[in-house]
């Protein structure tokens, strides 16, 4: 069975994707750093989001095209490979780490309990009501929102996938608006910031709105909108977009979860499909290879830059001399978890990924 011509086809615009993966981290870590005139560039996990969710289901209907089926088991063990060594190294450091400072059994205990949390990738829930917890490791929130995706998104894409093209576009639609609307609903209720900002139900339209993109490029529904959603100054007005969004946002204010996270979506979309689309000076900027190589190694950025942040100011360092002896110790700590534990990794997951062709 041949790929369909309408699935987006990615190898030539990698580089250009790693480097928006570059700048969503570094987004991130100016926001967790405390940078000022970043108060919004917490986005930057937005965008990773709206990005996981179009590549996954892109890469899963590529393989139901290719196969007439997609491999459950083989997409959950690619998953687990290329997502947990990374995790495991990062919390076995963590707790012998404070296992070794930690004045009691007590404080022990506690820090045990956070990483059970990042491990089984509950932090978004007991963040969204009320712990406080994970606090050294609360960055897992995201990981947990976007494992959480990935056990349920196969299942429910092949569910989709009985239905015409049609239908699974309404579908996902209808998903997507229901996860706004929720969100909306909740904040008229007075629900708490951080139940908006870290539940998966409040938080799955990011996802979805990636979900949607590729389902519509793979249905040919953009086709005679091309040339119009591709065109430069639309990139670039989405670019600028999310510009304006990364120094102006508040992440507790009504604004953000009633439109401002739409925005975000749409942004991030227009931009993933110019760049797939028309390759242009966008392009060539984020295939710039520092930015490229950032994006290579933002997995590992993601979950050492946090819990480094925190130890480093509890050894004293603040200011300036924080966000610059984090950046370099988190960059060099990535390298090392890229060559040692991810690539080997994810080699045997190219080679599951290979078998099943």
């Amino acid at each position: 069975m041949t790929i369909c011509p309408q699935t987006p086809h990615l190898s030539g615009t990698l580089s250009a994707l790693n480097g928006v993966r570059g700048i969503a981290v570094i987004l991130v870590f100016l926001f967790h750093a405390g940078v000022p005139g970043f108060t919004g560039a917490f986005i930057g996990v937005d965008i990773f989001f709206v990005l996981s969710g179009f590549l996954i289901t892109v890469l899963l209907l590529q393989e139901h095209q290719r196969n007439g089926s997609i491999s459950l088991k083989k997409f959950y063990l690619r998953r687990v490979l290329r997502l947990l060594p990374a995790l495991l190294v990062l919390l076995a450091c963590y707790l012998t780490y404070w296992f070794l400072v930690a004045p009691d059994s007590a404080t022990r205990l506690y820090h045990l309990q956070d990483a059970a949390m990042s491990l089984f990738y509950v932090a978004n829930w007991t963040r969204a009501f009320g712990l406080d917890r994970p606090y050294h490791l609360g960055h897992c929130w995201s990981l947990s929102i976007e494992e959480q995706f990935y056990a349920v998104w196969p299942l429910i894409l092949l569910l989709l996938l009985r239905l015409n093209k049609a239908g699974q576009i309404v579908c996902v639609s209808a998903m997507f608006l229901a996860s706004w609307g929720w969100r909306v609903w909740l904040l008229a209720q007075g629900a708490e910031w951080a139940r908006l900002y870290n539940g998966f139900d409040t938080r799955a339209d990011m996802l979805l709105a990636g979900c949607l993109l590729a389902l519509l490029w793979n249905a040919g529904a953009l086709e005679c909108w091309r040339r119009l959603l591709s065109a430069p100054v639309v990139t670039w007005s989405a670019a600028a977009s999310l510009g304006v969004l990364a120094v102006t946002a508040r992440w507790q204010t009504s604004i953000l979860y009633q439109w401002q996270y739409l925005l975000v979506a749409l942004a991030t979309l227009l931009i993933l499909f110019g760049l797939l689309e028309r390759p242009g000076i966008l392009t060539q900027l984020l295939s710039w290879p520092p930015l490229v190589g950032l994006g290579t190694i933002s997995y590992a950025l993601y979950l050492w830059h946090y819990p480094l942040l925190h130890l480093m100011s509890r050894h004293g360092f603040g200011g300036s001399a924080l966000v610059i002896w984090t950046a370099i110790l988190t960059v060099g700590v990535s390298i090392i978890s890229w060559y040692g534990v991810e690539r080997p990794a994810l080699q045997m997951k190219q080679r599951i990924a290979s078998a099943q062709k």
